[in-house]
């Protein structure tokens, strides 16, 4: 009896540590985009399309490295030390860590290097030998960022979010903060736009810094014990070789890092085509990298928001379904895997068909009227992919949390295949030009995410609910997209624009949450899992018998 006990209330704390984890990180991760949003309206006041274009082109060079350096192993570690932990070793977690921390201090050492030596290399590469000093001036990120994601990836092993979500948050402030008081001091010192740029992305090293300065302080004031009580009944203490640690990280990490980087890659390949391109069909490079700034600061920063609802979701999902398979129980790590595909769709819906239909409203509020005409186009067109970018992020972790780290690659080439080559063929064409872009995302979303379901039901045996999971979401994303267009476009006639925005986007709300409750797209079962569960059935339950809507299924 007291082993049962024991695991009910490890599984209680596991499944409480799950949804907190969620919460922390998507708040963070909001509170993030936010930031980053608001960041770049001021910059490009400051440092104008062209600056912005060499400061995103050092930032693709960046994010190229930072995903092939760090995505891997972080998970690579949250995987192995939840695994240990579920088997009671815990002193091999503490292991796996000083192991981590060698070598991504290497790897970040490293990874500076190159990025400082080859600035130039890259910056000729990207068509636009003006970045290479922002190029430079990001190089130490590397560094910082790769000590940042070892201790992340050991946190995240112990399902505490906590310091992940505050030391984003630092670098978020932090960079917003510098960067832009950076960007206004080389402006009264009267330097070229190149080396204002230049500065401005000084505050994204600085802000790394000393977010990983904090995780530092983090790990030397945390007490694993508070978190291992739960696998006291199976203690083991057994720890693998240092040799053999390292071994299974790289053997992890490899894959999911060729995976993980593979997009973004594609991206940084996807520059010079899309330059390229542009200036074949007459676009000077000062034009061509203004449309590259638009796509890049306008565009993309909202395609990214909605998104950052979902990514916590697959970061705490990753160490609770290993460790949950590692104590044997499948039962449980099947149900946590459908009710995170269904989350995780109705999440999408809403917010990329919404964003689609109301993308000149949001786009003219934070950047303006002309930047709205330019790139209000483009979002519309790439919005509905958030749909398939929340779903390959889960697909994702739920592959590598059963072992098929590999399959995912696979996805991952066919999606950048694809996005390069129709860039390529797209932007080439005078009458699409640089719509080709979104164009290209799209489809490389949407291929990726299709290889990975096709994987998780040949190789996982998941069995998809396919109209709980897309039909029932889908159906009511699409009304909830036309009641916020049709709010806004009758209010607009007799009140401000922005005014008829947000009444349409809190109809639209409105709107969808009764619908996905009452078309069935999410259970009682699914609410009494989250925090309050039983509250929050029981508030449904009496509106549903007020107004008269049908329960949701059971």
């Amino acid at each position: 009896m007291k082993d049962g006990a024991n695991s009910g209330t490890a599984e209680r704390r596991s499944t409480k540590l799950f949804f907190s984890g969620v919460l922390v990180l998507t708040i963070a991760n909001i509170a993030n985009k936010i930031l980053g949003v608001f960041m770049k309206i001021p910059l490009e006041n400051i440092v104008g399309a062209e600056g912005m274009g060499y400061f995103s082109q050092a930032y693709t060079v960046y994010t190229c490295l930072f995903m092939i350096s760090t995505t891997g192993l972080p998970t690579a570690v949250s995987l192995l030390i939840s695994e240990s932990r579920a088997r009671g070793s815990v002193r091999e977690s503490k292991r796996i860590c000083s192991v981590t921390l060698w070598l991504f201090t290497a790897i970040g050492l490293l990874g500076t290097v190159i990025m400082m030596a080859g600035s130039g290399v890259f910056s000729r590469m990207s068509q636009s030998p003006n970045a290479q000093m922002s190029i430079i001036f990001l190089g130490p990120t590397m560094f910082f960022i790769c000590v940042s994601s070892a201790l992340r990836g050991y946190f995240q092993g112990y399902q505490v979010m906590v310091p992940t979500a505050v030391s984003e948050l630092i670098e978020s402030v932090m960079k917003v903060a510098v960067g832009v008081i950076l960007a206004i001091w080389a402006i009264d010192q009267g330097y070229e736009i190149k080396y204002v740029a230049a500065f401005a992305i000084l505050g994204v090293t600085i802000g790394v810094a000393f977010g990983a300065l904090y995780l530092v302080l983090a790990k030397f004031f945390f007490r694993e014990q508070k978190y291992d009580e739960e696998y006291a009944i199976n203690k083991n203490d057994l720890v693998s070789p240092r040799g053999h640690i390292l071994k299974r990280l790289i053997t992890v990490a490899v894959p999911i890092t060729i995976s993980a980087s593979m997009l973004s890659v594609a991206e940084a390949i996807d520059l010079p085509i899309m330059m390229d391109g542009l200036m074949a069909i007459g676009h000077n490079e000062a034009t061509a990298n203004a449309l590259y700034g638009n796509w890049c600061f306008c565009v993309r920063p909202l395609f990214d928001l909605p998104p950052a609802l979902v990514y916590p979701i697959s970061y705490s999902l990753l160490p609770l379904i290993k460790a949950t398979l590692t104590e044997g129980d499948h039962t449980r790590a099947e149900t946590f895997m459908h009710m995170s595909l269904r989350i995780s769709t109705i999440m999408a819906m809403p917010c990329a068909l919404g964003l689609s239909v109301m993308a000149e409203p949001i786009i003219r509020m934070l950047y303006g009227a002309e930047d709205a005409a330019a790139g209000a186009p483009l979002l519309t067109i790439v919005a509905p992919a958030i749909i398939f970018v929340c779903l390959l992020s889960v697909t994702n972790a739920l592959l590598q949390a059963y072992g098929h780290e590999r399959k995912p690659i696979i996805s991952m080439i066919a999606g950048a295949c694809v996005k390069i080559a129709l860039t390529y063929i797209l932007v080439r064409i005078p009458q699409i030009g640089v719509y080709g872009v979104p164009i290209s995302t799209f489809f490389c979303y949407f291929t990726a995410s299709v290889c990975n379901v096709y994987f998780l039901v040949r190789h996982v045996g998941v069995k998809l609910e396919i109209g709980k999971m897309m039909l029932k979401p889908l159906a009511s994303g699409v009304i909830c997209a036309l009641s916020a267009y049709a709010v806004y476009y009758g209010l607009s006639f007799v009140t401000h624009y922005i005014i008829a925005m947000f009444a349409g986007i809190a109809v639209a709300a409105i709107v969808y949450i009764v619908l996905i409750f009452a078309l069935g797209a999410i259970s009682e079962q699914d609410i009494m899992l989250i925090p309050k569960g039983a509250r929050l059935v029981s508030l449904w339950r009496r509106v549903g018998a007020k107004f008269g809507i049908k329960k949701t299924e059971k």
